[in-house]
């Protein structure tokens, strides 16, 4: 992420609304099923596919948006991953 004094890179807009899209997204469906790496890319493609009509931008916001995804813990449901997801851009960390 950029120094406080600067402002936010579009690259790291785009990372911020789409983690934010994905913590949404698996703390609203099926919130107590299990967390797994699959769920969470396929949230990520889903966001980068919906949300960018070219194909390019949603490609690097994909591999962007799959980079900043906090590693999946065992015996987590989605929920409690979306929160995480949360904390971190909060600047939060456990």
């Amino acid at each position: 992420m950029p120094e406080l004094s600067q402002p936010p890179s579009i690259r790291d807009l785009r990372v911020t609304h789409g983690l934010t899209w994905i913590a949404d997204r698996l703390a609203g469906t099926r919130p107590a099923d299990a967390m797994t790496v699959n769920a969470a890319r396929s949230a990520a493609l889903r966001h980068s596919i919906d949300t960018y009509s070219n194909d390019r931008i949603a490609n690097h916001v994909l591999n962007d948006l799959i980079a900043a995804l906090p590693p999946v813990r065992d015996d987590e449901d989605r929920a409690e991953y979306a929160a995480r997801i949360h904390l971190e851009l909060q600047g939060v960390t456990a």
